[in-house]
């Protein structure tokens, strides 16, 4: 299967605080592929992310998205290939509507309004957001909020969508909706998918595979086969070095 997304010998260190985030991190995710990434706070899981998706400029290291590797020159390119949700609500304007975000989102990504149009059809569909469009966005659940964002993350129709913490807060109604889209955002519309997460019941039911990030170092790394919560706890709690309560 061919790489999608390929990490190298990725190293980010925060000066002020002398933090090493991410320490020579490399791994690959096949092309449509969701994997889920543990760790515990602070382990370099939103570093990892902001990196992939050009937010955050590592001090040695490689992201190469589709055969495209991440450089000043090539950074409007790899972002046409990545659609990214960040945990909280940095991700839509609060004060519009849901249409209208998307017609704004969708065009800053370089997409026609015939082409936002679409793909709205398309991935509204599949969010469960089109009785929401003419909402303001302060308006909506925090279900809603999240499916909301998937989907404007989603109107220049990227290669690789990175979700950070994507069921935190949900219901029960939300969690299975969010569930249901994730799948088929892979099977129908061949989207690889990486997942930053504490929620492992969630990710047990989504993705195929498990990298385990901790203290800058990936330490793990599963697959989602025959694999019950408790097992994937465990591992979690011996790499976080966390004690039974």
């Amino acid at each position: 299967m061919k790489d999608l997304l390929t990490v190298k010998n990725l190293y980010k260190k925060y000066n002020k605080s002398k933090i090493i985030a991410l320490n020579n991190v490399s791994m690959d995710i096949n092309k449509g592929e969701i994997v889920g990434l543990l760790g515990p706070n602070g382990a370099g899981k939103t570093t990892l992310l902001k990196i992939i998706c050009g937010l955050t400029i590592p001090d040695s290291g490689e992201v190469i998205v589709s055969n495209v590797k991440m450089e000043d020159k090539t950074r409007l390119k790899m972002m046409e290939k990545i659609g990214v949700v960040l945990e909280g609500n940095r991700n839509l304007y609060w004060a519009i509507s849901v249409l209208d975000n998307y017609y704004y989102f969708g065009s800053i990504k370089g997409k026609t309004g015939r082409e936002i149009k679409k793909n709205i059809e398309k991935y509204a569909d599949i969010l469960k957001t089109k009785e929401l469009l003419t909402r303001k966005v302060n308006t909506l659940s925090m279900g809603q909020k999240q499916r909301v964002a998937i989907t404007a993350s989603l109107l220049h129709e990227p290669e690789l969508l990175i979700l950070d913490e994507p069921s935190n807060g949900l219901d029960i109604e939300s969690r299975i909706l969010l569930t249901s889209a994730v799948k088929t955002l892979r099977e129908e519309m061949k989207i690889t998918i990486l997942i930053a997460s504490h929620d492992v019941d969630f990710l047990r039911k989504t993705v195929d595979r498990f990298i385990i990030i901790n203290n800058g170092n990936i330490v793990d790394e599963f697959a989602n086969i025959n694999i019950t919560a408790e097992d994937i706890e465990n591992k979690y709690k011996i790499h976080a070095n966390l004690k039974e309560a």
